[in-house]
């Protein structure tokens, strides 16, 4: 009787544990991540000079990083903790601060929308917005092994 009682236990358990994880979110978050490199991927290359500039391709990307960054908000849900996430527990602790974060990106994306208008102003405008990708990185993704 007592390991039937303990098999119950550890069975709730692990099916907790299982519930408490939300692959369908994780894997929305892992695509918005990749949807806003790949958003940056052609104004990265441009202001390497590695392709013309194209003001249009630019403000598609741009608007891109904003519809993204915005979604990415509705997609750290607190059953997105555990699981095949790179995402830190911290991320969760600090929700406000990573909304914050989410929102600047947004805005600076807009601001930069604005402001560039020709490869010099997609080199002076890009490090800024990338620079918010980075801050992101360093305090709630898990380090690239």
């Amino acid at each position: 009787m007592l390991r039937v009682i303990a098999g119950l236990a550890a069975l709730t358990v692990c099916t907790t544990l299982v519930w408490a994880q939300n692959p369908a979110a994780i894997d929305q978050r892992k695509q918005a991540m990749k949807a806003l490199a790949g958003a940056l991927k052609d104004p990265v290359a441009m202001s390497k000079g590695e392709a013309p500039f194209d003001l249009a391709k630019v403000q598609a990307s741009l608007k891109a990083v904003q519809e993204t960054a915005a979604k990415a908000k509705g997609l750290f849900p607190d059953d997105s903790k555990a699981g095949e996430t790179d995402v830190l527990p911290v991320a969760f602790d600090n929700k406000a601060d990573l909304m914050a974060k989410l929102d600047k990106l947004v805005a600076d994306a807009q601001i930069a929308a604005t402001a560039i208008k020709d490869d010099a102003g997609l080199k002076a405008e890009l490090p800024k917005l990338a620079g918010n990708c980075g801050g992101c990185h360093k305090a709630y993704r898990k380090p690239k092994s």
